[in-house]
């Protein structure tokens, strides 16, 4: 959600930062990713956000219309780390894979406070139930662009959507256990075995090779 920048200054808004609106409004989100990936929705305030951006708090409403707002924007660039996957051949299971494992390593995902944005997605939004709906249809819009990944002439929407489903599940199931226990089977990502048993999975689900 982008809303139009008024022509008067923000009191307490330095010159430098209204010259630049679109860096201050990229500083806000990159803040927000971090803090509601690793603390959850309720537990951050907008003060924290605009204090961990440098940035006055009136701008978050200016920018984003309310911390729902700024949520909802947040979800939507967490969406987007599901695009561009390769759509055909044995690539896409291995690319999947390959993303996955990286994903999981110590030093990913420092937009999101080193927390993988997996995590955001699936984080209970406690108390506000619009919180709650676009968080779901959030979650149904990349579950619906894998689909689209695994889809064939030979396969119809409905096992298309249950296999996207079941693939989303493996990647969030693995980056969950992960977070939750950081030594588990899951700690050595360069592990050969692994990547070839999680690579094998996804190939069955996605359906590769199938005649």
């Amino acid at each position: 959600m982008r809303l139009h920048e008024p022509a008067a200054p923000t009191p307490g808004e330095p010159a430098g930062r209204e010259r630049n609106a679109d860096a201050t409004r990229a500083d806000l989100l990159r803040a927000a990713k971090r803090r509601f990936t690793v603390f959850g929705f309720e537990r951050t305030t907008v003060r924290e956000i605009a204090a961990d951006a440098g940035a006055n708090v009136s701008l978050i409403n200016r920018y984003f219309g309310s911390k729902d707002g700024l949520l909802a924007a947040v979800l939507a660039e967490t969406a987007h780390v599901f695009d561009g996957r390769p759509t055909e051949g044995a690539a896409r299971s291995e690319t999947v894979i390959d993303d996955l494992l990286a994903g999981l390593h110590p030093d990913a995902w420092p937009e999101f406070g080193h927390q993988n944005p997996l995590l955001l997605l699936l984080r209970d939004p406690a108390g506000d139930e619009a919180t709650a709906d676009l968080r779901r249809r959030t979650l149904t819009a990349v579950v619906h662009r894998f689909a689209a990944d695994i889809e064939s002439d030979d396969m119809d929407d409905e096992e298309a959507r249950l296999r996207g489903a079941l693939l989303f599940a493996l990647m969030t199931g693995v980056a969950s256990l992960h977070s939750a226990l950081p030594d588990n089977v899951f700690g050595d990502t360069d592990s050969p075995m692994l990547r070839r048993l999680l690579t094998e999975i996804a190939a069955s689900i996605t359906a590769e090779g199938r005649e």
